[in-house]
């Protein structure tokens, strides 16, 4: 049982790409807003040569060592978001775990009674309502929805609460429930899209059973992606082609 009194541990997992300025932000913003609120017991970061070099994994590394010194650092000679979730959940010791991103700062303050009173045997996962989520605050679960529409007029959302949304952006999860998610996940497949997508059958076989949780403060976003801006700076560009993310690099 969790109990919100300030005692509950919690693994800290961190999604690292080889951009210095990013992590310092992130964790400059966490440690002042969020970390403190928590007890971190571990600390488990995977730092990948993603818009970077291996000078700029060794500058994350060191930022990271600046705020944890104890902290499990893995370095992989190839780059994967999925083998990096794979790891980093499937690493988790502590009951519950924070995951983050590297591209991310807390605008406010955020304490363990916002986030770890919502964990029930269904709900595994507690997660920040953003911005791009663009999600209706009077439902506080993750889901698939459809718009309505009659003769090409939108007419609202038609939401399917048995069919629920996980997430690999900033969130809290139950250690069993990481665990589960990770071994069943495809290594060539965006972690991300196989949670909702339909393509790991396995998966969503599992997932559908539990619930993610959106929080929010009200009309307040919680967290602020910061990635975007930097990606459209450098002039990086997504794409999901069967299942898997492909990154165009500017030449």
């Amino acid at each position: 049982m969790l109990h919100p009194t300030g005692k509950n541990e919690v693994d800290l997992l961190l999604v690292c790409g080889a951009r210095p300025s990013l992590i310092e932000q992130t964790l400059e913003s966490f440690s002042n807003r969020v970390f403190s609120n928590f007890q971190i017991s571990n600390i488990f970061a995977n730092i990948d040569k993603f818009m970077g070099g291996s000078a700029e994994v060794l500058q994350v590394e060191e930022i990271i060592k600046g705020y944890f010194p104890d902290a499990v650092i893995r370095k992989p000679r190839d780059p994967s978001f999925t083998d990096a979730v794979i790891w980093l959940w499937q690493s988790a010791q502590s009951p519950i775990v924070l995951h983050l991103e590297d591209d991310w700062v807390a605008n406010i303050d955020i304490q363990e009674e916002m986030v770890l009173p919502y964990f029930t045997e269904r709900t595994r996962q507690v997660s920040f309502l953003t911005k791009e989520k663009n999600w209706p605050i009077d439902r506080p679960f993750h889901c698939k929805w459809n718009r309505r529409k009659v003769l090409g007029f939108n007419f609202g959302k038609t939401y399917f609460p048995d069919e629920p949304i996980f997430t690999t952006s900033p969130s809290f999860l139950e250690r069993g429930f990481a665990h589960h998610c990770a071994s069943l996940m495809i290594p060539n497949n965006d972690p991300e899209k196989q949670l909702y997508d339909g393509l790991n059958p396995n998966l969503t076989q599992f997932t559908k059973n539990y619930q993610n949780r959106l929080i929010s403060n009200g009309s307040e976003y919680m967290i602020k992606d910061i990635g975007r801006s930097y990606r459209d700076q450098h002039g990086y560009e997504k794409s999901i082609v069967d299942g898997s993310s492909i990154w165009t690099v500017p030449s």
